[in-house]
């Protein structure tokens, strides 16, 4: 007859045994947090999401088409998505096209030839590039086969989307041009993606513009306009000063602002010079409003940026709390338990 002391370390073994086990076969005990990427892709936008539960991904845009020398976003975007699905299967159960730039879709039809996609979700726009007449052959032939289901954001106008089911998340995708005549230039079609995790909550807003964000703010009903605000913000438009109002900010009330650009004179930033200074200093004027981001730059080595100012040309500010920049940060992790969020680095600005 086992002693008591003797039960009970017994007892502690077991159950011990009991948790590895149930570990082994339940990887996600191991990991269950949701993973944001915002992939460093010089001039342009990607965001690989994968489930707390399971290997489950979402895809929010492809980078651009360029190949070869900085900013390599081609490269850099398909590099990155062949480790994080080495040894898994090649699945992706949502893939959201924002709109028909080719530093959105830059790889999206790489994406679809190379993944098996569940969902694949676009603005309903038309391009006029041959990347995106190469895009819309390969979505439709899959399409035709079976292979894929299509979502036309335009014509959906707000949608509710499957993603990591019993694992507290949830994704709704709505087009401000589908609720506003006035929206005519392709940025401010961008389709919208909010993203929850229990208490946590995510939007990526592609390129829309001033415009599209007042459209959101004044003519979507008022259950979609609750929906802007968010903790996480994949800023608009690379940080330009035709995105991010200060009305805007407000009503998304951040706590982390992530902004996707290219490096100071370098490639085709050489033309678009984001971020822009007047957009940080908004970004600025509102945590220090806020009071209540829990995300210092001090934390992080790299305590100042270069923006863009039209008077002053580049010039070199202080990052605000809660903005992280690809350009000095690299690729940004932002994970989420559903209640707080952590953030890190796994490169420096160059991809």
């Amino acid at each position: 007859m086992l002693k008591k002391v003797d039960f009970v370390s017994a007892f502690v073994l077991r159950v011990a045994t009991l948790f590895l086990c149930l570990a082994i076969v339940s990887p996600s005990w191991a990991r269950a947090e949701l993973k944001v990427q915002f992939i460093s892709v010089g001039q342009a936008d990607a965001t690989l999401i994968r489930c707390p539960d399971a290997d489950r991904f979402m895809l929010i845009d492809a980078g651009d088409r360029k190949k070869g020398g900085y900013p390599q976003s081609l490269e850099n975007f398909q590099a990155h998505m062949l480790a994080e699905f080495k040894g898994k299967p090649k699945k992706l159960d949502i893939v959201v096209a924002s709109h028909a730039h080719s530093d959105h879709i830059g790889s999206m039809q790489w994406v679809l030839e190379n993944f098996e996609i569940g969902t694949y979700l676009d603005n309903g726009d038309k391009g006029e590039t041959d990347t995106f007449e190469g895009l819309q052959k390969t979505k439709n032939r899959l399409v035709g086969k079976g292979k894929l289901e299509y979502v036309n954001g335009k014509k959906a106008k707000s949608a509710e989307l499957t993603f990591c089911p019993g694992a507290g998340v949830s994704v709704e995708v709505f087009s401000p041009w589908a609720f506003s005549k006035k929206l005519r230039d392709a940025n401010d079609k961008s389709v919208i993606v909010r993203l929850d995790h229990k208490k946590v909550s995510f939007l990526f807003v592609g390129d829309a513009h001033d415009k599209a964000e007042k459209a959101m703010m004044e003519e979507m009903d008022e259950a979609l306009r609750k929906k802007l605000d968010v903790d996480v913000l994949k800023v608009g438009h690379h940080g330009s000063d035709t995105s991010s109002t200060a009305a805007f900010v407000m009503a998304v009330s951040p706590q982390i602002a992530v902004i996707s650009s290219g490096r100071m004179k370098v490639g085709s930033n050489v033309r678009y010079k984001h971020p822009r200074a007047s957009t940080i200093t908004t970004y600025a004027n509102w945590f220090k409003k806020a009071d209540q981001n829990i995300f210092k730059s001090a934390d992080f080595p790299h305590g100042k940026i270069w923006a863009y100012d039209p008077d002053r040309d580049w010039r070199q500010m202080n990052r605000p709390d809660g903005v992280w920049l690809t350009t000095v940060d690299g690729t940004i992790v932002v994970r989420s338990d559903g209640d707080k969020l952590t953030v890190s680095l796994t490169s420096g600005g160059k991809p």
